[in-house]
């Protein structure tokens, strides 16, 4: 919105004019009037320098027309004899009219002081003079003041061009000071204008800001708190666009979840609300019965390890269930897994793990199950007649422990969602309905509790590698 507001430039202008202008005004009249003082007081001094190299007869005959006056007084202060006021001359009213003057007040104290000077007004000089006396002697030795006088307008006359450069000086430190004050001026107002477009692009949401550097620590600060600023809030914008990014693919995410656990659930309970339907209806024939009972079970377990499966998911992604990390052999652990598998059928288990493999940070039961999930998902998927092979290996990184087995692989086009909830291509690769497609999630969910991160590589009609990577015990202080 505009405004009727005075622009910096003006506004200090404005300040400093009135300011300047009491200034000079009394800084002329002061000056001015010391100048006139000193130009009175060393007119005076003159005078007295003169006197000092005069006596009563040269006194008498010296002066001229237009200098003023010459007078020798007697010791009460009467003329007698002098030059007087500018006439051609010099005589001016004539001392024999002098002698009917009253005597001059100051003469005692000349005569006193040996010398006098001052300005103003004499008996014989109703303008205002510069004058100087001293006592002397006349040829008898009788006691006499020497007075001489010029005219203060003659004075100042004289003067008047060191008035004149005095004014000129001041109103000539006025304008350099004007300039240096408009020349700081424009360097503030420049880098108010910087910042201000700064500001602007800023709000805009461009926050590539680019300030020089400033003549001044106050400008300076300025500068760096618009940059700070700048750079702070591209970090935030880019925070909040990273965090709306992930907030969308979490949305996603939560959609596609409900989408797949839709679909993993109304499958079954379809299947087996038509059973209970023909049931119901007779339709259901008695030697298909027992069928049906065993078909309702298997489906029933499975929707029970998938809720459970589910359950403990969430429990590990929002960090309610307990991950104790502590020093682990992993020889201990993959034993217990393959005894408890050894009875079970599929293809054949075995072990590749370095006798002298360091031990790794992380939760016994945790281990225990990402090896339990990776060696059933590999057990599913590989013909009897294949080979599963549970392997561990050291890295720079830390341990990497995995399974590699020889079944059908994982198509390209699913294989970068392997690790996300209800996985399609388990039942594609197993053609069958017996999985809940969350193994894989809960292992890269465990892996990334204790620190640890997951990774596949597979190929089609080859076999399929799931591993986890796990920190060694030496580095659980940099987990």
């Amino acid at each position: 919105m505009a405004t009727n507001r005075p622009t910096l430039l003006r506004h200090l202008l404005r300040q400093h004019l009135v300011a300047a202008s009491v200034t000079i005004t009394l800084m002329l009249v002061v000056v001015l009037l010391l100048a006139d003082r000193l130009a009175l007081h060393t007119a005076a001094y003159a005078l007295a320098q003169e006197l000092r190299q005069s006596d009563a007869a040269t006194v008498a005959i010296s002066g001229g027309p237009g200098r003023g006056g010459r007078l020798v007084l007697d010791a009460t202060g009467t003329p007698l004899t002098g030059m007087g006021w500018g006439h051609g001359n010099g005589r001016g009213p004539g001392w024999q009219q002098m002698t009917a003057i009253t005597p001059w007040s100051l003469a005692p104290t000349v005569l006193a002081r040996g010398e006098l000077q001052g300005n103003g007004t004499l008996p014989w000089a109703p303008l205002p003079v510069v004058w100087a006396a001293r006592a002397a002697t006349d040829d008898t030795g009788a006691p006499v003041i020497l007075l001489a006088w010029t005219r203060t307008s003659m004075v100042r006359g004289t003067a008047s061009a060191t008035y004149v450069l005095v004014i000129g000086s001041v109103v000539l430190a006025f304008l350099i000071s004007m300039g240096f004050l408009m020349q700081t001026v424009w360097s503030v107002t420049r880098t108010l204008t910087t910042v201000t477009t700064a500001g602007r692009r800023m709000a805009e949401g461009n926050f590539a800001v680019a300030i020089p550097p400033q003549p001044t620590a106050e400008l300076h600060e300025l500068r760096t708190v618009i940059t700070d600023l700048a750079s702070s809030l591209d970090q935030t914008m880019g925070d909040l666009r990273t965090e709306q990014v992930r907030l969308q693919q979490m949305e996603q995410a939560q959609r596609q979840f409900v989408a797949d656990a839709s679909h993993e659930l109304r499958a079954p309970l379809s299947t087996m609300s038509l059973t209970l339907d023909a049931w119901h209806d007779g339709l259901l024939q008695a030697d298909e019965r027992p069928e049906a009972v065993a078909h309702f079970r298997t489906e029933v377990k499975r929707l029970g390890r998938m809720v459970a499966q589910l359950l403990d998911l969430s429990r590990i992604e929002t960090g309610r269930q307990l991950i104790t990390v502590e020093p682990l052999d992993l020889h201990a652990i993959s034993a217990q897994v393959l005894e408890t598998m050894a009875s079970l059928p599929g293809a054949p288990i075995t072990e590749d793990m370095p006798a002298d493999l360091p031990p790794v940070t992380g939760d016994r039961d945790a281990v225990h199950r990402i090896l339990r999930n990776l060696l059933d998902n590999a057990r599913r998927f590989t013909p009897a007649d294949g080979a599963i092979r549970l392997w561990a290996k050291e890295e720079a990184d830390g341990i990497h422990l995995g399974v590699t087995d020889t079944g059908c692989g994982i198509p390209a086009a699913v294989r970068q969602r392997m690790w996300d909830r209800f996985a399609r291509a388990e039942r594609e690769r197993a053609g069958d309905d017996t999985g809940t497609g969350l193994g894989l999630a809960i292992v890269k969910a465990l892996a990334e509790a204790m620190g640890g991160d997951v990774g596949l590589t597979s190929t089609e009609g080859v076999g399929t590698t799931a591993w986890v990577r796990l920190a060694k015990a030496e580095n659980v202080s940099e987990v």
